[in-house]
């Protein structure tokens, strides 16, 4: 079973890899060229289509590649990096079935031995006088009770005013009435990207919840240095499969010394990796009503 977990898992790859080959080739590319523009080693374009994750700086930059040589392409490469994800997680995902251990013979218990019988005597008597002991006591028990009750009188079953009388509650004039809905903000942002070293999102929903996640595979690392509203509030280098929260009323800046190894979103919002493999990037967030 796992030898088929794998095989799958290999030829998915390879099938992401000949897409991302078709697509080159139709353009009329070289891996050079293609090297030339996205600063990608020509081994690991090779590797990507080929299928073959097993690069030496790991999954995690394998699928940042794969994405920065997705877009370049004209592909979508956030889609792209999610499929990848979904293959390179497959494999996690099985474990071989465990064998249950299986308890020795058990050692052959003694038989209880059987109490002698007691003779019929008195035992038929004595059930007939337990009876009737039972009945009496609870006929005179529902007696005392229909008594007791009886003697009450009727309870009102109201508030009583102890000068005016019963109580008369008012109806409630909002019962029967259909409460208008508030009208649900349909959530914008918007995305400008000044230079390769800044992207700004804007979005007209208050307060701001960003949410910063590492990819899982082992060596995984990115500095960051958060400020909410003007204030530092982290400043540490995130490891694998770590997740940072930040929360602010109108603005967020992060600036992450590997974007590509995270994963931002904005009012559960889904935004995709931070940035191309390259530079310290500032990733601010922004709140705008006029949106």
């Amino acid at each position: 079973m796992a030898e088929e977990v794998r095989n799958g898992r290999h030829e998915k790859l390879v099938e992401l890899g000949e897409l991302i080959r078709a697509r080159r080739e139709n353009l009329g590319l070289s891996i050079e060229e293609v090297q030339e523009k996205t600063k990608i080693r020509s081994r690991y374009l090779r590797a990507i289509e080929a299928g073959d994750d097993r690069i030496p700086p790991g999954k995690a930059y394998f699928r940042v590649f794969l994405k920065s040589y997705a877009e370049f392409l004209g592909l979508d490469g956030l889609e792209l990096s999610r499929a990848y994800k979904e293959i390179a997680e497959s494999n996690n995902r099985y474990r071989p079935p465990v064998t249950p251990v299986q308890d020795g013979p058990k050692a052959s218990q003694p038989r209880p031995r059987r109490r002698p019988r007691r003779r019929k005597g008195m035992g038929a008597v004595t059930k007939t006088l337990l009876a009737l002991v039972l009945l009496a006591g609870a006929i005179f028990g529902i007696t005392r009770l229909y008594g007791l009750y009886s003697s009450r009188g009727e309870d009102p079953g109201g508030i009583v005013d102890p000068e005016n009388g019963p109580v008369v509650e008012e109806p409630d004039p909002s019962q029967g009435k259909e409460v208008p809905e508030e009208p649900v903000l349909e959530v914008i942002i918007d995305r400008k990207d000044p230079s390769e070293e800044v992207t700004v999102f804007t979005i007209n929903q208050s307060p701001l919840t960003v949410i910063l996640e590492t990819f899982p595979e082992e060596g995984t690392r990115c500095w960051i240095q958060v400020q909410a509203d003007g204030e530092t509030v982290v400043e540490e280098t995130m490891g694998p499969d770590q997740t940072v929260e930040v929360t602010a009323e109108e603005e967020i800046k992060v600036r992450a010394g590997a974007p590509w190894v995270l994963t931002l979103t904005l009012n559960e919002q889904d935004l995709g990796v931070g940035g191309p493999y390259g530079p310290v990037k500032d990733l601010i967030f922004r709140y705008d009503e006029e949106l």
